[in-house]
């Protein structure tokens, strides 16, 4: 199940970029939260009593944390190129364990921390990085890998004895509303306008974007999430670089390099080791004993 929200999240790249032609990016994001919330409220607002607050405040924080990993990710990339920030976003690898320790008392396994190398070294690899001299945006950058490995982990523990629902309902409100405060303080500023012209395969790909890379990745990721530990899931979700060139390849016509080829058979290679030679560890150990 996190594959497929990693493969959704992968069909975001590419239909971002095109929406990004005719909506600010702050606007963009009010306008996708918005219209997931909405739908949201619609099919699922019957399920759980979403007027009681208690029930869904922890999806709230969730949701604050999601969005900071949002609007740093963003304002990095105006500073910075987008191989840089792919890259130092996907360095949550390195956060989630010391989180995962410091709030859940789990240490991740020694199967999993290889993996985790073998899937970071393929993402710089992918990326084409060359890292140079640091600038304000990677600072944003980080700042946004420390939200999204934060996200992560809380997911985990509130998903032990929250609904996945009002998680979900609490963090589709927090991004839309925060997503409003940002275009109207943020946006002039960092992007010098507030734009939303749209074209009728534009709403095709708004609608796409809110409702499947949104809507239903964030159902699928807080239900499912709980079954693995934060960190097997930070790997897991480090291979949307991989699926996000798929998708490039056929709605933009992006081609992969082969050095790029190669290096999306090594994430794949670390996610396989990281899931797999525990499996196989666990069953020489049992056959042995």
């Amino acid at each position: 199940m996190l594959i497929i929200v990693t493969l959704t999240w992968g069909l975001s790249f590419p239909l971002i970029k095109i929406l990004l032609h005719d909506i600010s990016p702050f606007m963009l994001v009010t306008v996708r939260f918005s219209i997931t919330l909405v739908f949201f409220v619609i099919i699922f607002g019957r399920s759980f009593p979403i007027n009681n607050f208690n029930v869904w405040k922890k999806g709230l924080i969730l949701g604050i944390f999601l969005f900071l990993g949002y609007a740093f990710q963003t304002l990095g990339l105006y500073y910075t190129t987008a191989s840089k920030s792919a890259f130092i976003t996907g360095i949550n690898l390195i956060f989630i364990p010391f989180i995962q320790y410091f709030v859940l008392r789990l240490k991740p396994g020694m199967f999993n921390a290889i993996g985790a190398v073998i899937v970071l070294i393929g993402l710089f690899l992918f990326t084409g990085t060359h890292l140079g001299e640091p600038n304000i945006g990677d600072i944003f950058t980080i700042f946004c890998a420390i939200s999204f490995a934060v996200h992560i982990v809380l997911l985990s523990k509130y998903s032990e004895n929250t609904g996945f629902l009002p998680l979900a309902f609490g963090q589709f409100l927090a991004m839309a509303f925060l997503g409003i405060l940002s275009t109207l303080i943020l946006e002039e500023t960092f992007f010098g306008q507030i734009k939303f012209d749209i074209r009728p395969l534009a709403i095709i790909y708004l609608l796409v974007l809110s409702l499947i890379s949104t809507l239903y990745a964030l159902i699928l990721m807080t239900k499912y999430q709980s079954s693995t530990t934060p960190f097997r899931a930070g790997i897991i979700y480090n291979t949307e670089a991989v699926f996000a060139a798929v998708f490039a390849y056929f709605l933009l016509g992006e081609i992969l390099s082969g050095v790029q080829i190669t290096a999306a058979l090594i994430i794949i290679a670390g996610l396989m080791f990281a899931e797999i030679a525990g499996l196989i560890k666990a069953k020489y150990n049992n056959e042995v004993a």
